[in-house]
């Protein structure tokens, strides 16, 4: 029987490191996550990288700020850097999407992709771990899909029936391209330190600064949904913002979702083609989903059994 390891996490320490400064040329290791370990380097790389695509200065203020949200990172990266390498999975699975990426990187930043690395570098950050992270994120999905798509039970007929049902009583379909900044539920965390950000820095980069969603490295973009598989509370949350708006923070079990409305589009008089098209972004919505929920669970329970020790 697989022994469970006890997660050790003393905030007291963590404060101590989170205190240390960044000017040190040392190299330190700060943390252990099983096989795997953190450096002082990788802690400072993923807060200029944050701080760099979000659009802020490298200010000990705004440094202390992603602190602890940057160092949470690393472990969950570690953790799945660990099931990745038992799974064998390799880094050439993930180029296409990698590439799609870096596109849409060098799209925001306004420059040719072949400047991107330059423009890392000029930055302070060490392009090489930023793309092993983005990879690392990407293998993990298709690990992920790998091991739990068969566990995806969707009922096509159900959600075709429903679509017909709509056009037959001529009802209109509404569909809303969204976007999400996900952090994680506590008491004392400040929501006006997302607010502001948002307003002074655009969503897009608030999301790459502070959400835990898997969304966070496309700025929060979820794409098109369908209004007939939002929730009752997301729709109430959305249906009424005027184009480039975002929610009031919406309040689940662990965590708090602010959304933005990107697009808003209706469809009337819908055609058999356009029900398939509708049928599928449904179909892709709930499996992403409950692909996601696999994926907490999956992370949640790789956390717990490992050793986690924070120097």
């Amino acid at each position: 029987m697989k022994k469970l390891k006890k997660f050790f996490f003393n905030v007291t320490i963590l404060i101590f490191i989170c205190s240390t400064s960044y000017s040190s040329n040392n190299i330190e290791i700060i943390a252990k996550v099983g096989s795997e370990i953190i450096t002082s380097f990788e802690l400072e790389n993923k807060i200029r990288t944050t701080l760099f695509l979000s659009g802020e200065k490298l200010s000990q203020k705004n440094i202390d700020n992603i602190k602890s949200i940057s160092l949470n990172y690393l472990i969950n990266y570690k953790l799945k850097k660990e099931e990745i390498r038992k799974f064998k999975l390799r880094k050439e699975m993930v180029d296409v999407r990698l590439n799609s990426h870096l596109n849409n990187i060098a799209l925001k930043l306004n420059i040719n992709k072949l400047e991107i690395k330059k423009n890392f570098l000029t930055n302070g950050v060490d392009y090489d771990q930023y793309l092993d992270e983005i990879s690392t994120e990407f293998l993990w999905q298709s690990l992920i899909y790998k091991i739990y798509f068969k566990n995806v039970n969707l009922n096509e007929n159900k959600i075709i029936e429903e679509l017909n049902k709509t056009v037959k009583n001529q009802e209109s379909i509404t569909e809303y391209r969204l976007a999400e900044i996900e952090i994680n539920y506590s008491e004392d965390f400040d929501l006006k330190v997302i607010e502001d950000h948002i307003n002074n820095f655009g969503f897009e980069k608030a999301a790459a600064k502070y959400s835990i969603s898997n969304s966070a490295i496309n700025g929060g973009d979820i794409g098109w949904i369908n209004s007939k598989i939002l929730s009752s509370q997301i729709l109430n949350a959305v249906k009424n913002l005027k184009i480039g708006n975002f929610s009031e923070p919406i309040k689940k079990a662990d965590s708090i979702t602010f959304l933005k409305l990107i697009n808003k589009r209706n469809f009337s008089n819908v055609d058999k083609t356009k029900i398939e098209e509708i049928k599928n972004s449904i179909i892709d919505k709930q499996t992403n989903d409950i692909l996601g929920m696999y994926s907490n669970n999956h992370l949640s329970k790789k956390r717990n059994s490992t050793l986690i020790e924070i120097k």
